[in-house]
């Protein structure tokens, strides 16, 4: 009776046990499918913000095209009409003092002139105005990840003046993989980026209030940290990581040298 007892209970807690490990199964793998939406949907956030940074950077270069040739049409124009008024009654002129007296302000308009293509030909590379898309870029990106109610973001973008493309690129990629380690990762409810411009130094600081990680322990590192140190030495810039329990704190310093 004894035996038929033990092997009864025995039997109930192997089923108990298989039971329990079902269960943890079921449990783990609903939490791993969770998981995976998160990261799909934080995916396709991701990708539909490539398509309107690119938007972006397109209206940028425009804006910033309209304005030339506004300063074309206005400044130019009207310093190629003065000069056509002045060439005119130069030819009407038959007192040589007052020949001379035109000729030297049509030299002046003349030098004057040139000074202005030669800042217009400086203004219209391509390369340089491709920077003014970059703070439109960012600002998409962050009302995108602001309106998914996913994270609240802050961002100060201070760029008065154009930065090279390829400065402006990487740096855009840069803060995606900032926000996307962030969201995958950081269990973050706030982030903060500012990009300020002061002479030739770039700056970027990142911050998040996320769980935050050991930037020192080997393994830690994963391919986002990877790809974010890759494009800053690409620039030949400097990264700073302090990371805590409080949160996580990116500062990026890269040196822009007009092109």
């Amino acid at each position: 009776m004894s035996n038929a007892i033990y092997l009864a209970l025995g039997t109930s807690a192997m089923i108990l046990m298989m039971m329990t490990i079902i269960v943890f199964v079921y449990l783990f793998q609903r939490k791993l499918a969770a998981k995976a939406k998160a990261y799909l949907e934080i995916e396709k956030l991701m990708q539909q913000q490539e398509l309107q940074s690119a938007y972006a950077l397109i209206q940028g270069q425009e804006h910033e095209r309209q304005r030339i040739a506004a300063e074309l049409h206005d400044n130019i124009g009207g310093l190629l009409a003065t000069l056509k008024i002045y060439s005119d009654l130069s030819l009407e002129k038959s007192q040589m003092d007052e020949v001379q007296r035109l000729n030297q302000k049509m030299n002046t308009i003349s030098e004057n002139l040139s000074q202005e293509v030669r800042k217009l030909s400086h203004q219209l590379d391509t390369k340089a105005l491709s920077g003014f898309g970059l703070k439109l870029a960012i600002e998409h990106l962050s009302e995108a990840i602001n309106d998914s109610g996913k994270l609240s973001v802050n961002a100060v973008i201070d760029v008065q003046r154009p930065i090279n493309e390829t400065i402006s690129l990487n740096l855009y990629r840069i803060v995606q993989e900032l926000f996307t380690n962030t969201l995958k990762h950081a269990m973050a409810t706030q982030s903060r980026i500012e990009i300020s411009l002061i002479d030739h130094e770039v700056t970027l600081i990142y911050e998040d209030n996320g769980k935050g990680f050991d930037s020192e322990k080997p393994g830690l590192t994963g391919m986002g940290q990877k790809n974010i140190q890759s494009r800053v030495n690409l620039l030949g810039g400097k990264l700073t990581v302090d990371s805590s329990a409080r949160g996580t704190t990116y500062i990026i310093e890269i040196t822009s040298r007009d092109e």
